[in-house]
């Protein structure tokens, strides 16, 4: 299958999915979010592939969401065709991997790029990597983290990254459990083969049946919350001021 937005490969038994709009910082368009879904959905039916890694051409992981195609929405609607069209078909797809998942961060993962390797089994970052959940910076939200960071990350860590919009490096990163290794960047490759070779001594049943017990705090509740508290976000005064902000390359003014 030919995507669009992601390049889909299978080798040596690793599905690698790379998100492939380096022009743009590989941000999450509409496409992306849809090719995704259908490349995870690829990984999860091919048995050839026992890990799935999630990576960005070029010099980012993810800059998170594409504001200058979704900062704009004519209606309610339409906002509301993103969120339980695009957004969360594409969440539930990563949830439902029962293969290991490995993101593998080679510069800035923000919004939801950090969200995205938050999700992950494991995560691998150069020490060149940066991390936000920015999405309030534009008004709009990392909804995901709220869900599924407090059980991988140090909470305090979690609400400031959030609440303040303010990025971490690598080692700032994986000392507050978002990120499992951080190596200089001519490590990354040597290091997601060592991890790979590790998980290959596992049985994938065992491995399977421990991402089924992840997935059971996975509260239905939460998550519908989550994607409710999006919709109200993105169809925000703020995130209209936010994105007009962003494309203008000004801060923008939440509180006039």
């Amino acid at each position: 299958m030919k995507l669009e937005n992601v390049e889909y490969a299978v080798a040596n038994h690793v599905a690698r999915i790379e998100m492939n709009r380096p022009e743009v910082l590989n941000a999450l368009s509409k496409g992306m979010f849809r090719d995704l879904r259908k490349a995870l959905g690829l990984a999860v039916k091919d048995s050839d592939a026992r890990v799935v890694e999630i990576t960005g051409a070029g010099k980012s992981f993810s800059a998170g969401l594409d504001i200058r195609e979704v900062g704009g929405f004519e209606s309610r609607a339409e906002a509301r065709e993103f969120v339980y069209g695009l957004v969360r078909p594409f969440w539930d797809q990563l949830f439902k991997c029962e293969k290991p998942v490995i993101s593998l961060v080679d510069g800035p993962a923000y919004g939801a790029g950090a969200e995205i390797a938050l999700a992950s089994d494991i995560v691998i970052a150069s020490t060149e990597s940066t991390f936000a959940f920015s999405g309030g910076r534009v008004g709009a939200l990392c909804c995901m983290s709220g869900v599924i960071g407090p059980s991988l990350m140090n909470g305090r860590k979690l609400v400031e990254m959030n609440l303040a919009g303010i990025p971490l490096t690598a080692d700032e990163a994986m000392n507050c459990g978002l990120v499992s290794h951080s190596v200089p960047r001519e490590q990354l490759t040597p290091t997601l083969e060592k991890i790979i070779r590790e998980i290959t001594l596992v049985s994938p049943i065992s491995n399977s049946s421990f991402k089924r017990i992840r997935k059971a705090d996975l509260s239905r509740t939460k998550l519908e919350t989550a994607y409710t508290e999006l919709l109200r976000t993105i169809t925000s005064k703020d995130f209209r001021e936010g994105s007009s902000a962003f494309v203008a390359k000004r801060a923008p003014e939440y509180y006039r």
